[in-house]
């Protein structure tokens, strides 16, 4: 703990970042006094031609948060009332009383023919509303977020990454949530999701990107039930069934979720590699025809507010999956001058638990000073059983190995934050995070055909303390500054056990500016310039021992010895109005890729996770958001340059390569709308990498009936183009291959809403910043 004691000294007199946001509500009633049930609430940029938020009146009652200090145009409207407008320059929060006065037109009806962009662009960051139809209809947030730009989903729908940027963090409001989480969370209780490209010093060090997730606003007293079931066709059969309930006496809120997931699993991969200086040459294919995935999610969290922003909750999360996948690889093996054509059947079976559970508490010391702390637990446990069985050159099958497998993990973490409203214009925050968690890997590999045991137990710890400090604030009207420094110091250590010295043994400090810089030079123009310094750990199970069995000749193995990586990154950002242009300059210290590799003391190849020497590019891009009646379209280019470079490896070409997205929706009919479009990566040329080009193509369609029965109709990956191919010569080994995806997708989709109020007001966040390393 020394170090967070010389941590908070060093602290005490460093500056750091941020932004003042404010908010706007008020009351609208009629001439007599009497609130005004139902309208539109609308802020506008300056222009008037960007719309900045929107919310609907409950009551007479609205509220609109989170607005950065600056010029907005606002307006109120009511049907057969006359329209409220107003500029409004914001330099603080605004209370207002409206009073809307009656309208003497006579209206037969009302036909909307404008429609809002869903996907907006703001100082280079991305948001959607999630409450657009072609996105309230989809009944998993993975689905809606996959719609924004640079978003790339994983085939197996188990990652996230950021095109340029990586894995990010996940946000809901302020408060860190878990990917699990995100993936639970129900899309009817969701206002918005924003990629945030330059996130600040508050965030977690491992943070080059934020999707910043916001909720719907407040509810009155009441009991909200989401069901919707979703049937997709891809390779196989798939079937998700989602049940959301919200609970609210008017203070205290209540939400649950549970999902059954009864998912057809499809697999395959093949690679073509040779060991020249062992005169090794061998190809494979693997593939899982048919793998029953069954998957149980759910969640439990209770808010109960205190006084005016205090409040305690806790959320609980929980995933069950097992897989039975059986898997047919078929090996071609030429060593030398004997050569093998192997058929290889694996049977395995392989469950995977998760759970985690935190606590919040948020307090206000006084008026100005705002203490929040809370504790977070997780675990994860993983068993594989597998029995290989494998046939040389047609002379029948037989049993090679019997594998049984477990791994597990625990983890425990603490926070503080405190903020400090020096004034109006800047705010000081200070915090610190302990976290510890402990691994256990056990291997038990019998060989078959020898009756040869061998039995491997890796214990694994790892400590993480960190801390930072921030200072946020603005100059005038002109520019907005975000300044932050933080720190952490980690210690890991892993041993085999009845070993008598660690294998694995490891302490480091490391400290992460950011700096943001916001400068308005006009009311539609803005320029900002970013830097910062962060950090990318491996997940906790990469660093275990625990091995797949491919093929006779080849293992996949994960690497207890791998290293964090480190980035630094110099970024600006120009925006006109709605269109955007946006640069950025990187460099990576110690890459992760997936190599093959050649163990001479097993005579093994093994395709496992490995450091590389460095990574270093840039990207050039341009965001451009356009509206027409019932047309709606977003599109993003992107020009990536991007160089990865080790010792051991041969350095090929390295070339630009193009990123480019289109989303076009246009409303047809009275709640329909129809939506299509896609993304197109051109060949990557990256030092050591040579990666094929993708163009993928999606389209939806989007019903709602009786105001409350949401259908879709989903075609994904309609060229079925997401097919990963690569080829690299490193470690002394030429290789070449590609990743089958399973995504091309018909998806039919109903929701049904019971109840009538909205999703109640809910704080909660996940405290252990390691969370998303654990899986």
């Amino acid at each position: 703990m020394k170090y967070l004691f010389w941590f908070v000294c060093w602290f005490s007199i460093s500056v750091a970042y941020g932004q003042n946001q404010y908010k706007i509500s008020g009351k609208v009633v009629d001439e007599k006094g009497h609130a005004i049930l139902a309208g539109d609430v609308l802020l506008y940029d300056a222009t008037q031609e960007n719309l900045v938020l929107y919310t609907q009146l409950l009551d007479g009652d609205f509220k609109l948060e989170q607005i950065a200090e600056n010029e907005y145009y606002f307006k109120v409207s009511a049907l057969g009332y006359e329209s409220f407008e107003k500029t409004i320059l914001l330099f603080q929060s605004r209370e207002l009383q409206i009073t809307l006065k009656e309208d003497a037109t006579e209206l037969e009806g009302v036909e909307v023919v404008a429609a809002k962009n869903p996907i907006t662009n703001k100082n280079g960051n991305l948001k959607i509303d999630v409450q657009n139809p072609v996105f309230s209809s989809v009944p998993e947030p993975l689905d809606v977020l996959s719609k924004l730009p640079n978003v790339q989903i994983s085939p197996d729908r188990a990652s996230i990454s950021i095109i340029g940027k990586g894995n990010p963090l996940i946000y809901l409001g302020g408060q860190r949530i878990s990917f699990e989480e995100f993936t639970a969370l129900p899309v009817d209780s969701l206002e918005s999701i924003e990629l945030i490209n330059n996130p600040t010093a508050k965030y977690e060090a491992e943070g080059r990107a934020v999707l910043l997730v916001t909720r719907k606003g407040n509810s009155e007293k009441g009991v909200k039930v989401n069901a919707s079931e979703t049937v997709s066709v891809k390779r196989n059969y798939n079937s998700y069934l989602n049940m959301n309930g919200n609970y609210s006496n008017g203070k205290w809120n209540l939400q649950s979720n549970l999902a059954y997931n009864d998912l057809g699993h499809w697999e395959s991969n093949s690679f073509a590699f040779s060991i020249p200086e062992e005169d090794i040459f061998s190809d494979y294919l693997v593939l899982i025809p048919l793998g029953n995935r069954t998957q149980i999610n759910g969640g439990l969290g209770f808010f109960h507010p205190l006084e005016e922003d205090d409040y305690i909750s806790f959320n609980t999360t929980f995933k069950l999956q097992t897989d039975k996948a059986p898997i047919e690889t078929e090996t071609f093996l030429r060593d030398g001058e004997l050569e093998n054509n192997i058929l290889t059947e694996t049977a395995n079976e392989q469950k995977k638990d998760y759970f985690s559970s935190n606590f919040n508490f948020s307090k206000n010391l006084a008026s100005d000073i705002n203490l929040f702390t809370g504790f977070q637990y997780s675990s994860f446990k993983q068993s594989l059983d597998t029995e290989v069985s494998n046939n040389f050159n047609e002379n029948g099958f037989r049993l090679d190995q019997i594998r049984h497998q477990t791994y597990k993990i625990n983890s425990l973490a603490l926070r503080l934050d405190i903020e400090y409203d020096i004034s109006d214009r800047l705010k000081w925050e200070v915090g610190t995070n302990w976290n510890e968690a402990r691994a256990d890997a056990f291997s038990d590999i019998q060989e078959a055909p020898i009756a040869e045991e061998t039995i491997t137990e890796f214990d694994y710890k790892e400590s993480l303390y960190s801390g930072y400090t921030s200072l946020s604030g603005s100059l005038k009207k002109w520019m907005d500054f975000n300044l932050g420094l933080r720190l952490e110091h980690n210690e890991v250590q892993g041993q085999i056990e009845k070993e008598t010295s660690p294998l694995l043994e490891r302490t480091n400090t490391n400290y992460f500016p950011r700096v943001n810089l916001n400068f308005k030079l006009d009311s539609t123009k803005t320029t900002s310039v970013n830097f910062s310094r962060s950090i990318s750990r491996p997940n906790f199970s990469r660093t275990s021992s625990i091995t797949a069995f491919i093929n006779p000749f080849l293992e996949g193995a994960n690497n207890v010895n791998l290293l964090p990586t480190l980035t630094s990154e110099l970024s600006a950002n120009f925006q006109w109005k709605k269109t955007s242009v946006y640069a950025s300059y990187y460099t990576n210290t110690d890459p992760v890729y997936f190599t093959i590799s050649f163990d001479e003391a097993s005579n093994k190849a093994i395709l496992s996770p490995v450091n590389l020497d460095k990574e270093s590019g840039f990207y050039l891009g341009l965001t451009l958001p356009f509206s027409h009646k019932k047309w709606t379209s977003t599109n993003t280019i992107n020009i990536n340059y991007n160089r990865i470079e080790d010792k051991t490896a041969v350095l090929g070409a390295t070339k630009p390569s193009l990123y480019a997205y289109s989303n076009q929706q246009f409303i047809v009919g009275k709640d329909t709308t129809i939506a299509f479009g896609g993304w197109l990566l051109t060949r990557r040329q990256e030092g050591i990498f040579n990666r094929n080009s993708m163009l993928v193509l999606n389209a939806s369609i989007t019903k709602t009936l009786f105001k409350k029965l949401y259908c879709a109709i989903r075609l994904n990956d309609i060229t079925r183009a997401m097919n990963f191919e690569e080829r690299y010569t490193i470690h002394g080994v030429e290789a070449e291959g590609v990743y089958f995806a399973d995504a091309k997708e018909v998806a039919f989709s109903v929701k049904y809403v019971f109840g009538n109020t909205k999703v109640a007001k809910f704080k909660n966040k996940d405290i252990d910043e390691n969370i998303k390393r654990i899986n």
